[in-house]
């Protein structure tokens, strides 16, 4: 009899087991890329997967470009929201900037590949520009009087805070076109009291004063580059 009883007990059991639910692929499916991705890597302490140790990524470069990284807005309402901001920051208006006064044949920020390079193309920049250092944070300490426009993507930052510099450079996207950049760069330096004039360089729209400088231009894409460097301000 307990023979029997054993037996009873392990079919039950097994049946009860064949009843359970199996995983639901789908919400695997449904799981964030980046999420799945680092839960079904192979571990590292394999010996054969070290050449995955991604401990010198800065130096060997991040592979294709993948699905996980967010894509620039643009469209009408972003367009709309970022003017919208532009005119809270100014009082409620955003002045139309004069024409230009100048035509340069060429503009030093198309030539200058990198932060350094075009702090070192404008004088009043030039003599800290080796003192440059990379980081997204020098955006965020711009001159208040010249933030980065409303709503815009910083894709280059650079500054440098001594006794003897105090340098800002900027590089942002935008959806909202080129006038409208330069509009309101031209209203905050005047609203800030700083002087302010248009030119063009090459085929760069440009608004500067004295100590400052911003370049605009439109990418094939349609979306607006532009180029802020402050200096002492």
């Amino acid at each position: 009899m307990p023979t029997c009883r054993l037996a009873l007990v392990a079919a039950v059991l097994a049946l009860a087991a064949c009843g359970q639910d199996q995983p639901d692929d789908s919400a695997l499916a449904n799981r964030d890329p980046a999420v799945a991705g680092a839960l079904s890597d192979p571990l590292m302490t394999d010996p054969d997967l070290a050449s995955q140790n991604r401990g010198n990524a800065a130096l060997s470069g991040g592979g294709p470009a993948n699905g996980e990284l967010p894509l620039d807005k643009r469209g009408q309402e972003e367009v709309d929201r970022a003017r919208a901001d532009a005119m809270t920051l100014l009082g409620g208006t955003v002045p139309t900037a004069p024409m230009a006064q100048q035509q340069d044949e060429q503009s030093p920020a198309v030539t200058a590949p990198t932060a350094v390079a075009l702090a070192q193309a404008l004088r009043f920049a030039a003599p800290c520009a080796g003192k440059l250092a990379y980081s997204a944070a020098w955006a965020a300490k711009l001159p208040a009087r010249l933030p980065v426009y409303p709503r815009a993507h910083v894709r280059e930052a650079a500054g440098v805070d001594d006794a003897a510099c105090k340098l800002r450079v900027v590089r942002f996207i935008t959806p909202v076109p080129v006038a409208d950049v330069i509009d309101f760069y031209h209203a905050s330096a005047r609203a800030g009291q700083l002087p302010a004039g248009r030119r063009k360089a090459g085929g760069d729209e440009v608004v500067s004063g004295p100590s400052w400088a911003l370049f605009a231009r439109r990418q094939g894409d349609g979306l607006t580059e532009a180029q802020l460097v402050t200096a002492g301000l």
